[in-house]
């Protein structure tokens, strides 16, 4: 059964606008651990807070986006969707605030105080990040699954208001499956980190593999288990799982080998690939969301329909088209504001032949 070639054209921009908005947070979700335990490190530290620093505000933009997008494509699930996941939601947006807060102090504040000076106020940000994407995880693992979630009201006939929808974390928490979402998830972006911020030695045999096995631990774990999560009864668009299998794998592969390695860590490279790979893995699960709830969600029927329909497909496509190119081209400034694609020796090389020297 393959329901992507009759997917809505609003809902195929609304799920590229969240893998847009995941692939920009998981960007800064994968600084966190570098930023705890190499902050004194500082080539490690310029290569974080080159890319930190600035990105902070646009993954914000990212965020608003996809809110506007849910309320205006599908409005029937989202007061179902705030009632069940309040508590997840209040949590990620009280550490969002803490991550803003604090960075904006790190930066601009609070330089050379002797009780926060920027090293505790960069500790304090990697933790809440970190948190967030805790938080930013079980939600989409709440979306994905409906385990312990009792979501009523959307849908054109239904009676059950919206108050009756209600969650179990304990029941949701319980399932082996999220927790190995989670984990997974977390693994994967610690592989993908060490190449995006170019923190493992490529000198190091062991250290310039270290990505690839943690990526493909991280697989073992996250696709079992999102596979499971998104299965229910249905067996939809099963095949696109191999896609970010392949996009994820490749990434540690070229970072191995000296010839590929600055391609590898690219960044907008890595981007691109990440967005297309969250994409598949989005397009795995539709056209269900809630699938183990008593209530599941068949997107097509919740579609909105009217004039405002009309007005949010030029929105997706001019606002996020340019809101995604406007990504890339941060990646491709950040980027070349660290190092360049072609590696500093071949730069230098290439010099000496137009001069005229000899090493």
């Amino acid at each position: 059964m393959d329901l992507i070639f009759s997917i809505h054209i609003d809902v195929l921009f609304l799920i590229i606008i969240i893998a847009s908005m995941v692939t920009m947070f998981s960007t800064e979700l994968m600084a966190t651990v570098p930023m705890l335990t190499k902050y004194k490190n500082p080539t490690v530290r310029e290569s974080l807070l080159k890319y930190v620093v600035p990105v902070w505000e646009v993954v914000g933009t990212f965020i608003v986006l996809w809110l506007v997008d849910m309320e205006t494509v599908i409005p029937s699930l989202m007061p179902a969707i705030s009632y069940t996941l309040f508590p997840l939601f209040a949590v990620f947006i009280f550490f969002l605030l803490m991550r803003n807060t604090i960075i904006i102090y790190a930066e601009f504040i609070w330089h050379d105080n002797k009780y926060f000076d920027e090293r505790k106020l960069y500790y304090i940000y990697s933790i809440s990040t970190f948190i967030m994407g805790l938080m930013a995880l079980s939600i989409l693992a709440a979306i994905t699954s409906g385990y312990g979630f009792y979501s009523y009201g959307y849908g054109k006939y239904s009676t059950v208001p919206y108050l009756n929808s209600y969650a179990n974390y304990s029941v949701f928490y319980s399932h082996i499956q999220v927790i190995g979402f989670i984990l997974g998830a977390l693994i994967i972006s610690a592989g993908i980190g060490r190449v995006f911020y170019r923190i493992s030695n490529i000198e190091n045999k062991v250290d310039r593999f270290l990505p690839l096995i943690l990526v493909a631990i991280g697989l073992a774990i996250f696709m079992p288990s999102y596979y499971y999560l998104s299965l229910k009864d249905y067996m939809v668009n099963s095949d696109y799982i191999i896609v970010p299998i392949i996009l994820a794998l490749l990434i540690p592969v070229l970072y191995a080998f000296k010839k590929t390695t600055y391609l590898a860590s690219y960044k907008p490279f890595v981007i691109i690939l990440m967005m297309i790979s969250i994409t598949f893995i989005e397009l795995r699960e539709y056209p269900y969301v809630f699938g183990y709830s008593n209530n599941i969600a068949y997107i097509p029927s919740i579609i909105t329909d009217g004039p405002m329909q009309h007005l949010d497909l030029i929105i997706d496509i001019i606002g996020g088209t340019w809101l995604i190119l406007m990504m890339i081209y941060y990646a491709f400034v950040s980027n070349h504001r660290i190092s360049k694609l072609i590696p500093p020796e071949m730069n230098k090389n290439t010099a000496d032949k137009k001069t005229g020297k000899t090493n």
